[in-house]
């Protein structure tokens, strides 16, 4: 694959807005892909020609979360955000999207510069508090906030069934408790992250609670009838023995 100069890029544009050379011609006499030619075209038909004037860019977190959220909570596509953003590619927007579903939101703000050494890491590693804890402390809280989404998101989203089929509240719920404990978040954040996303089953607040005590109430029940079917089997025989004619002296 080509690297375009902005020279190359003028001229693509030239080619395509004033001689009608289409983008697949295009992509063969520059030796690009033609996702690439296009992305280009509608990037300098949206901005105009200055849009190659603009300098390398080293975008905030802050920035990167809200072309993520976009994404992700709007549902808006991945081409059209980077458009919207002037975006150099929208091979950019689609990394962050990939770091973001493997790693977190921590993924998305990798730090460039040299690697430290294994025996640095270990020195860190062995000073200090496990793995998750130390990676946790060394967030902001907006990041922290949105690592948590994000694992809510995964652990819910594991719940997958069969189209039109959605997993029992009980589950749900269960998710939620653990997931309390786990991240130490309040029960309104998950629910919360949870019901912002319309790909994920939702639970209101109130579902939550009586799901849970109603777990509660059969889980009571359930070891009352096992206490009285203990009781059953131990005295049964005197039971059963009992009850014959002949202790009744019903027969001669």
């Amino acid at each position: 694959m080509t690297k375009l100069s902005k020279q190359d890029k003028i001229d693509i544009f030239n080619l395509w807005q004033n001689y009608q050379v289409g983008s697949k011609e295009l992509s063969h006499r520059y030796r690009v892909n033609p996702s690439t030619i296009n992305y280009l075209l509608a990037l300098i038909k949206r901005h105009g020609l200055v849009i190659l004037d603009q300098p390398y860019t080293s975008y905030s977190i802050a920035f990167k979360e809200q072309a993520i959220r976009r994404v992700l909570v709007k549902h808006e596509s991945t081409y059209q955000v980077s458009l919207d953003l002037e975006l150099k590619s929208s091979g950019m927007l689609a990394n962050w999207l990939r770091q973001y579903r493997e790693n977190g939101y921590n993924g998305v703000n990798h730090q460039k510069g040299r690697r430290r050494h294994d025996h640095q890491k270990r020195a860190t590693d062995q000073a200090g508090e496990p793995p998750l804890k130390a990676r946790e402390r060394a967030l902001t809280p907006a990041e922290l906030a949105a690592d948590h989404r994000e694992r809510i998101r995964k652990k819910i989203a594991s719940f997958s069934r069969p189209a039109g089929q959605e997993p029992q509240a009980a589950e749900i719920a269960q998710a939620v408790t653990e997931l309390k404990h786990e991240l130490k978040v309040s029960v309104t954040f998950i629910l919360d992250t949870i019901n912002a996303n319309p790909d994920l089953p939702h639970l209101s607040r109130s579902n939550y609670y009586y799901t849970l005590k109603k777990s509660h109430q059969d889980q009571d029940n359930e070891a009352v009838m096992v206490e009285i079917k203990g009781i059953y089997e131990e005295h049964k025989h005197r039971l059963v023995t009992a009850a014959l004619p002949w202790n009744s002296g019903g027969v001669a």
